[in-house]
């Protein structure tokens, strides 16, 4: 087979790939190539590149297959009209999980012993400053409470912080998830309650519908004075609009941000002339992660190979392979 991986510089993940595929051909292409390469690929990895109906045409492909968890750029219509399976590798299970919840903690450290101040600090001489936020005794509310929701409540029980999840339809008391202490599980219908009592807010939802700007004016205003929001999921999950506003009236106190609205994100944005900290997109990106993922993916493209539909298919009930 050929895999063509769309994005350029993706040579760890080329190379991981290859390793566990010998007798096939996995490629990189740019953005601009991906239309032509679709047409000499059985394997498309979008990544984070869009896979549009062009590419989705074409006669020999036979998997869309996301190195990762993310589907937002992939036409999945488009897919399914053109009998071609699209699948994703949940973050659960491959080290991803664990490597985005590690983040996390990394923003929330980072925002509350004010890390950009103390290294200032610290150059011009300066000693005994700034005073931070110890973590304990807080209260974190993780919006979005699947696989990285749950690493990040496992991490945060460590802190001796107070813990409340959010999700789609609240808890669904299985004994992973009760093995994970958490004060309050709230359905989706109570995001504001959820946010109200937060000193930190994780955004860790999959993009979709009915996330897409689930985090606007109403629910941020609904967010304590000085709290803190962290976006570990898409950035349109949050609007952009509603957060540059918060921020720049003071009443959140910052932000931590791995996703962005658009990649790559402008560095001279007035949002980064606010307290936010960011990391280019890498939260998942670790080795346990990545070799976790690639496992998973090799696995999917072997299945396809012998006729069987991908694990973790979202059209599989709309194709056949």
């Amino acid at each position: 087979m050929k895999i063509y991986l769309c994005r350029d510089n993706l040579v760890y993940i080329q190379r991981l790939l290859q390793a566990r595929l010998p007798d096939d051909e996995v490629l990189l292409c740019a953005a601009h190539e991906i239309v032509a390469a679709a047409q000499d690929a059985q394997v498309l990895i979008p990544t984070f590149s869009t896979i549009d109906a062009a590419a989705l045409a074409a006669p020999r492909l036979r998997l869309v297959q996301q190195f990762g968890a993310g589907l937002d750029g992939v036409d999945i219509a488009a897919a399914t009209a053109n009998n071609v399976p699209v699948a994703n590798v949940p973050a659960a299970g491959t080290g991803n999980a664990e490597s985005v919840a590690e983040l996390t903690l990394l923003f929330m450290l980072a925002l509350a012993r004010r890390y950009h101040v103390a290294q200032q600090t610290f150059a011009e001489g300066k000693f005994g400053s700034p005073v931070g936020m110890a973590l304990k005794g807080k209260t974190a509310a993780i919006i979005g409470y699947g696989g990285i929701g749950r690493e990040v409540a496992r991490r945060l029980a460590g802190f001796e912080m107070t813990v409340l999840a959010l999700s789609r339809s609240g808890p669904k008391n299985t004994p992973e998830e009760n093995a994970i202490p958490v004060a309050a599980h709230y359905p989706a219908a109570q995001l504001l309650d959820c946010l109200s009592q937060a000193d930190f807010v994780i955004v860790a939802p999959p993009l979709n519908d009915d996330t897409r700007g689930m985090i606007g004016t109403a629910q941020l205003r609904a967010m304590k004075a000085g709290a803190f929001i962290i976006n570990v999921a898409r950035g349109p999950v949050v609007d952009y609009a509603a957060l540059l506003a918060a921020l720049q009236s003071g009443h959140l106190a910052g932000a931590g941000l791995d996703v962005f609205w658009h990649e790559p994100f402008d560095p001279a944005d007035p949002l980064l002339s606010c307290n936010v900290v960011v990391t280019p997109h890498v939260a998942g990106s670790t080795d346990l992660s990545l070799q976790g993922i690639a496992d998973k993916v090799v696995e999917n493209i072997n299945r396809v190979r012998a006729g069987l539909l991908p694990f973790n298919c979202v059209n599989g009930e709309s194709v056949t392979n």
